[in-house]
C-alpha cells in the first residue's frame, strides 16, 4: 500500500485519552452535506458514499505496457532528480541558492501531480460520458497510482533518509508545501488503485472491481474474506489552508461515532495546513481518512473489513412457508450479506445468485457475503424445490438508460 504523507505535526492519541488533542478547539465542527452514512451495519463504522451516479460497473484492468514504462520512467527520473539535487545543493554557496534549488524541484513534482490528478479526472469524465470501458478506465486508474506513488517517494516525510522533505527541512515553508502536494496525490492513491496498478504493471494475474463514477470515485473489490474499498469526492477539498485545525478528535466522534467508541487506537496527523489524516483500527478493520478541515469535509477514505467479523443489519427480508431469505442495506459497491434459514431459524447451505449470476454458497452458517452492484437486482435462493427471491436497489445507480453501468455480478 502507498504510504500516507507524513505530517509537519503529528500526534498519536490512544482511545482511552481522546480528549487530550492538545489543539485548540472551537468546538465540534458541523455535519458536512456528505457525512458518512450508516453501512451494512450501525454497529460498525461509517462509509462515505458518493450522493449521484453517472456510470456503474465491474471490471477488470488490462496489462499496459505503456502504463508500465511511464511509471518505471517516473520512478527514474525521480532517483535521478534528488541525486542531482544532492549535489546541487551540497556545492551551493548561499542560502538562497539552495532554497531556489529545492523549489525548483517542488515545483516539478507540483506540474507533475496537478498532470496526474488532470489525466484521472478526464478519464472519469470519459467514462462517465460512455466513450471508454470500464476496462479502460480501471487501467488508467491503476497507471496513475503507480505514477503518484513514486512522486509521492519523492516528496517523502520526516521520517525520510533521503527525500525531497529531508533535504527541505530547513524550510518549513516548503516543506508546508510539500505536504500539500503529497495529500493532493492521496485522492489518486489507495488500496483499491494498488491492485489495479499491480495488474497493470504485470505483477498480479487479475482483479475485480466495482467502480461508481459521478460526484467522486468509488472503487471497492473483494479480496478473499477482505473488502476493500475507497472513495474520493473531489469537492469535498478546496485550495484554503488553515492554520486552525479544530478538534480533530471532535470531528471524529461527529463523522464516526462507532469508530471513535471502538477503536483500539487512533492516530491522525495535520498536514501542512491543509488536511488531516486519521487512522483506526477497529474489530471488523482499519479505517483512514482525510478531511479539510476548512470545508469540514472528507475527500478521502479508505476501509478494509473482515467480512467474517462484520455485522449485518438485515433491511429486506422475503419468506416462504418453508424459508426465509434476508439481505442487508445495500448500496453501490457496498458488502451485502445474504442469509437464508428455515421458517424454524436454522441456518440453510444453498446457492445465491443475483440477477442470474451465481455468487456462491452461503455455507453452513446460512450466510454470504457480496459486493453489491449498483441500481436494482434480484436476489435469489433455492432451496429444495422452493425458490425464494427479493428485489434491492442500491444507490447512488447512474439514471437509465444509457451510461456505463451493470447490475450483473461477477463471480
Amino acid at each position: 500500500m502507498s504510504r500516507a504523507p507524513l505530517a509537519v505535526a503529528a500526534l498519536v492519541v490512544v482511545a482511552t485519552a481522546m480528549a487530550a488533542t492538545g489543539l485548540a478547539a472551537p468546538g465540534p465542527p458541523t455535519a458536512s452535506q456528505q457525512s458518512p452514512a450508516v453501512g451494512p451495519s450501525p454497529d460498525t463504522t461509517r462509509v462515505l458514499r458518493l450522493t449521484s451516479a453517472d456510470a456503474a460497473a465491474f471490471g477488470t484492468p488490462a496489462l499496459s505496457v505503456t502504463g508500465t514504462l511511464a511509471a518505471g520512467a517516473t520512478g527514474i527520473s525521480t532517483a535521478y532528480r534528488l541525486e542531482r539535487l544532492d549535489t546541487a545543493l551540497s556545492v551551493a554557496n548561499t542560502d538562497a541558492e539552495r532554497r531556489a534549488r529545492i523549489r525548483t524541484e517542488l515545483d516539478w513534482a507540483t506540474n507533475r501531480t496537478t498532470t496526474l490528478v488532470q489525466r484521472e479526472r478526464d478519464a472519469r469524465d470519459a467514462y462517465a460520458a460512455g466513450t471508454i470501458t470500464t476496462t479502460e478506465f480501471l487501467t488508467v486508474v491503476g497507471s496513475v497510482h503507480a505514477a503518484a506513488t513514486r512522486i509521492e517517494g519523492f516528496l517523502g516525510g520526516p521520517d525520510d533518509d533521503r527525500a525531497l522533505y529531508t533535504l527541505a527541512d530547513s524550510y518549513s515553508n516548503l516543506t508546508t508545501r510539500i505536504s500539500q502536494v503529497n495529500t493532493r496525490l492521496q485522492t489518486v492513491q489507495g488500496p483499491v488503485r494498488e491492485r489495479l496498478a499491480a495488474v497493470v504493471d504485470g505483477d498480479r494475474d487479475a482483479v475485480r472491481v466495482h467502480v461508481t463514477v459521478g460526484d467522486g470515485v468509488m472503487l471497492a473489490t473483494r479480496d478473499g474474506d477482505t473488502y476493500v474499498r475507497e472513495t474520493v469526492v473531489p469537492g469535498n477539498l478546496d485550495a484554503a489552508t488553515t492554520a486552525d485545525y479544530g478538534d480533530p478528535i471532535a470531528f471524529i466522534g461527529a463523522t464516526y461515532p462507532w469508530t471513535k467508541n471502538h477503536s483500539r487506537g487512533v492516530s491522525y496527523s495535520l498536514l501542512g495546513q491543509y488536511a488531516v489524516l486519521f487512522s483506526a483500527s477497529h474489530d471488523h478493520g482499519e479505517l483512514s481518512l482525510y478531511y479539510d478541515p476548512s470545508t469540514t469535509r472528507v475527500f478521502v477514505e479508505r476501509q478494509t473489513r473482515r467480512l467474517p467479523q462484520t455485522p449485518a443489519s438485515y433491511t429486506t427480508v422475503n419468506a416462504t412457508d418453508t424459508t426465509t431469505l434476508s439481505v442487508s442495506e445495500p448500496y453501490a459497491g457496498g458488502p451485502v450479506n445474504v442469509r437464508v434459514e428455515t421458517a424454524t431459524g436454522t441456518p440453510v447451505d444453498t446457492t445465491i445468485s443475483v440477477n442470474g449470476t451465481v455468487v456462491g454458497a452461503t455455507g453452513d452458517s446460512g450466510d454470504r457475503w457480496f459486493v453489491s452492484p449498483a441500481g436494482e437486482y434480484t436476489v435469489a435462493a433455492t432451496v429444495g424445490g422452493d425458490r425464494v427471491t427479493t428485489t434491492v436497489t442500491a444507490d447512488p445507480h447512474p439514471p437509465a438508460p444509457g451510461g456505463n453501468t451493470t447490475t450483473t455480478l461477477p463471480r
